[in-house]
């Protein structure tokens, strides 16, 4: 369920989209999610759904972070090219009327 704010700031919900896709499991990971499903009281459905968003959401962090170490990494060099001038001033060595 996915939930957006209007600038109203009014509350509203909307649900994903359900699409059919058709997996291959190995038997003993088929067997351990009906057992799971019997004891969360879960579809099989949501629970792969549940435990995919879990990895999606770790994953999508693990990204994040390397893209910040290659943003730092650039940085660090940059300084080094502009030799830790602001903006301002290399705009003002450079005669930008902007």
């Amino acid at each position: 369920m996915c939930i957006n704010l209007h600038k109203e700031d009014k509350e509203v919900k909307t649900v994903d989209r359900k699409v059919r896709k058709n997996i291959v499991l190995s038997e003993s990971i088929e067997k351990g999610l009906k057992e799971m499903a019997e004891y969360y009281k879960k579809p099989q459905s949501v629970l792969i759904e549940e435990l995919l968003r879990e990895k999606l959401k770790e994953y999508k962090k693990k990204k994040k972070k390397e893209a910040l170490k290659r943003i730092l990494k650039n940085a660090e060099y940059f300084a080094g090219v502009t030799e830790n001038k602001t903006f301002q001033e290399l705009k003002g060595e450079m005669g930008s009327e902007y």
